[in-house]
């Protein structure tokens, strides 16, 4: 499974710049950009309840791919070695996207 790195700060799954699922979906495909991708996962932080509460974050999760140009999709399985999933203040999963994408 590939290293999930996250800065999307705004997302109830992040902890410490990862990812508290063990899977998550890139969204896009007809994307030939990154800005053309999205996390399907996203879920935006509503209020400090959730910041707040204790999450198990992990470095590799299991990346169900929509973005059939991306290089790394191979079957809607990515096989980057890492993901980098951008977009620190988004509010919804289109202010997010799949940095690693290339066409």
């Amino acid at each position: 499974m590939p290293e999930l790195k996250c800065s999307v700060v705004t997302c109830v799954h992040n902890t410490q710049n990862y990812c508290e699922l063990d899977a998550i979906e890139v969204m896009g495909n007809t994307a030939n950009i990154s800005e053309e991708t999205s996390c399907g996962s996203f879920v935006e932080i509503k209020d400090n309840e959730y910041k707040n509460r204790a999450k198990d974050a992990s470095v590799t999760s299991e990346i169900k791919c929509h973005a059939r140009e991306c290089k790394y999709n191979d079957e809607y399985k990515c096989y980057a070695g890492k993901i980098n999933v951008v977009g620190s203040s988004a509010s919804r999963s289109d202010e997010t996207e799949c940095a690693t994408f290339k066409k």
